[in-house]
């Protein structure tokens, strides 16, 4: 090991021979784009020194730079926040840099989903998106299937369409019946609670947010989102 007094930290060296900017380097080396005496190093406060050897894919640092978003089928009962998110996503990387602690420590979550509804769940550090989701001006619209037991009255029905909010039995059997309810600036835990008090809700999965659905997605998976995909 090299000491504190020792060599000048990895990201001033990289950012100095790469001529990029201090943040571009330590991202670069967070993605894992670095080697020094042809080891992996990841730790941008790593002090080296001048005659270690050092190689640098600079590929790997638009692939870190780039904004990510991650989508994912929260469990009911799971709190969603960022210790979620890196025991859902961050152990399970194909890329430990890119998918590591420190760049999941960035994400922020719009349109949080309450402990117990489960569903569709948003992580991103891209500010467009947040700002696209977040905008209360022109609020998304979202798609939720409640679950609740037996038949469901015509009432029940004529109460949840309003102005902009539309409601429709999906399936129905003697002992459970699934609502389909589409609106824009649904609150999930209020919504779940007023059909808990009208008839016993057993279930209330978020399905869409805007043009984005849950499928493929089982319960407990997630994915990137692709660039060529939109809300």
């Amino acid at each position: 090991m090299i000491s504190s007094d020792e060599g000048i930290r990895l990201a001033k060296r990289v950012a100095a021979e790469q001529n990029c900017s201090r943040r571009e380097a330590e991202a670069l080396i967070v993605a894992g784009g670095v080697q020094v005496a042809g080891q992996v190093v990841t730790d941008p406060a790593r002090r080296v020194r001048p005659e270690q050897s050092m190689q640098v894919n600079r590929l790997v640092s638009m692939a870190a730079l780039a904004p990510m978003t991650l989508v994912l089928f929260k469990p009911a009962h799971r709190v969603a926040n960022l210790a979620w998110l890196q025991d859902t996503v961050g152990l399970k990387a194909p890329q430990p840099g890119l998918w590591g602690p420190e760049r999941l420590a960035k994400m922020h979550m719009p349109l949080p989903l309450a402990k117990p509804a489960s569903g569709l769940c948003i992580f991103t550090d891209d500010v467009g998106v947040l700002r696209h989701l977040e905008d209360r001006r022109r609020p998304m619209e979202q798609e939720w299937m409640a679950t609740v037991g037996g038949e469901v009255p015509e009432s029940l029905i004529k109460a949840l369409n309003g102005p902009g909010l539309r409601a429709s039995i999906n399936r129905q059997t003697d002992q459970v019946t699934v609502l389909r309810i589409a609106g824009k600036d649904i609150e999930g835990l209020e919504l779940g609670r007023w059909l808990d008090e009208q008839c016993p809700l057993q279930d209330l999965r978020r399905q869409r947010v805007g043009q984005l659905g849950l499928a493929p997605l089982a319960s407990g998976q997630w994915r990137q989102l692709q660039s060529h995909e939109r809300f």
